[in-house]
């Protein structure tokens, strides 16, 4: 087995600098998309209760039972 070759300190610090670099990069990152996901969870949210109301009352009016129920009320 061939021993392990000496990496050059230099090589080293560029990976580690790397890293780092890399690891303040993606908490930026994270920093700046949560609240423009956060604001598109509440929108998907709102629309999903309008999509199912929508939904339900579709499925009412395919059943004949929308106009019974809205004469009784």
């Amino acid at each position: 087995m061939v021993p392990p070759v000496a990496v050059s300190p230099v090589i080293k610090t560029a990976r580690w600098s790397f890293l780092l670099i890399g690891m303040f990069y993606g908490k930026q990152r994270y920093d700046y998309l949560k609240p423009r996901a956060e604001k598109e969870r509440l929108v998907e949210e709102a629309e999903k209760k309008i999509r199912e109301e929508q939904e339900k009352i579709a499925k009412a009016l395919a059943e004949g039972t929308f106009l019974k129920n809205a004469s009784e009320c």
